[in-house]
């Protein structure tokens, strides 16, 4: 008896939805009734990484496929492509596809394939809601993408970003991503200014990490932008955050340096994570972060005591704070001079310290003998050392057992 024609029809359109097309069509003839319904599955999904050798098949297994579906709409289509990808094919695929009034689009173009040129149609289809582009060529063509409210770019061609942008007035979330080596960047282009302005958008990240190339101008501009991360180690002429009121949480990692106006940007936040170092030149700024309770800052960058003084001044609601010594690029942590500047005083609210990567320096010690001593709540400090050795942590603990105290009901925790 063929059980699996007395499933529902959502039922099968669900569990046709969780592979990929090529299996699909082999599902199809498990049932009779199976081989009726293959092609109204509205999410096609197609890699071409396992057809190498017959890459002719593989490009009539797609325009068949996308010629024959009946599915009202295309939910979603899925296209991982690899050096022997043509331009032209790519094209039509994603014309049907946009007739087919697709929602959602992936295009990834693996590492040493070349970047792949994108349609017109493409940036006019009105029902696209979410945009995933790898290596992709943006047309410089008239952008309108009323629907689109999630788009992510990693190592695509930059020089249409503000008109691709422009055109998407219901933008919430966006990705961009930059990772291109140095020969790569002499046949597509620098990316030298990036400008993002999205007035609707909430989630911006922006990773540029191209081992500190030089860089034009990058500017932010979304007002309503709750949630940031950026991750850059290029060497900008100069970066620009207007003011975000609404903004909630931000992790800032910027290895070159940055200025005071524009850690002026993140004064809303309530939750920051910061690993940068401010730039000498500029005239201090006083910067009130008024709303902010969670502070983690890296110990990596060069004059992170100094930041940490203002923001213990400026951060009257602080309840949690964090140093912590991990980072991807392997930057060593920088141990606190004896000329540090203390701060004038600990925020009351004061409640969680700790210490990830804690190497029990001189300047260290003296570091957290300061925010022990001058933090009136203080429930727990934390510290978690980075070395091994036995005799090494047995001093560090003997060291900050005998800090004393001004909170009564403080635990020291070790690690």
């Amino acid at each position: 008896m063929d059980m699996i024609s007395q499933c529902s029809e959502d039922l099968i359109f669900r569990i046709l939805s969780l592979v990929t097309t090529k299996d699909v069509l082999a599902m199809s003839c498990v049932s009779r009734r199976w081989r009726s319904l293959w092609n109204l599955v509205s999410r096609l999904d197609f890699d071409d990484s396992n057809h190498e050798n017959d890459y002719k098949r593989f490009t009539q297994f797609v325009y068949e496929t996308l010629r024959l579906n009946k599915a009202p709409f295309l939910e979603k289509l899925h296209l991982s492509l690899g050096p022997k990808c043509d331009a032209v094919d790519v094209g039509i695929w994603i014309d049907t596809a946009v007739s087919h009034r697709l929602r959602d689009l992936i295009v990834q173009v693996r590492p040493g394939s070349g970047s792949v040129s994108l349609p017109g149609s493409l940036f006019t289809c009105e029902t696209l809601e979410t945009l995933v582009l790898a290596r992709c060529r943006v047309s410089d063509v008239p952008c309108f993408l009323p629907s689109l409210w999630k788009m992510s770019l990693r190592d695509v061609v930059y020089a249409s970003l503000p008109k691709l942008l422009s055109g998407c007035p219901n933008l919430e979330v966006l990705k961009l991503v930059v990772e291109r080596e140095e020969e790569e960047e002499e046949d597509q282009g620098e990316v030298d200014d990036i400008t993002v302005a999205v007035p609707c958008l909430w989630l911006l990240e922006f990773c540029d990490v191209r081992n500190g190339s030089k860089g034009g101008v990058h500017v932010i501009e979304a007002p309503l932008l709750e949630c940031l991360k950026i991750v850059d180690d290029v060497v900008y002429d100069s970066r620009r955050i207007e003011n975000m009121p609404n903004l909630m949480a931000a992790h800032v990692d910027i290895t070159q340096g940055v200025t005071h106006r524009f850690l002026r940007a993140l004064a809303s936040a309530t939750r920051l994570y910061l690993c940068v170092s401010l730039l000498s030149e500029v005239p201090s700024m006083s910067i009130h972060f008024y709303r902010l309770v969670h502070l983690e800052l890296n110990t990596c960058a060069q004059g992170w005591w100094e930041l940490l003084s203002q923001m213990l001044q400026s951060s009257p609601k602080l309840a949690s704070l964090k140093l912590t010594d991990e980072h991807e690029l392997e930057f060593p942590s920088e141990e606190t001079p004896d000329c540090w500047k203390r701060p004038s005083s600990v925020p009351k609210n004061l409640e969680t310290f700790a210490w990830s990567g804690y190497k029990g320096r001189q300047g260290d010690i003296e570091m957290a003998t300061y925010v022990i001593n001058n933090a009136t709540r203080l429930k727990t400090a934390t510290f978690s050392p980075q070395c091994i050795d036995f005799e090494a942590k047995d001093r560090m603990l003997k060291d900050l057992v005998s800090v004393s105290r001004l909170s009564l009901s403080c635990r020291l925790l070790f690690d």
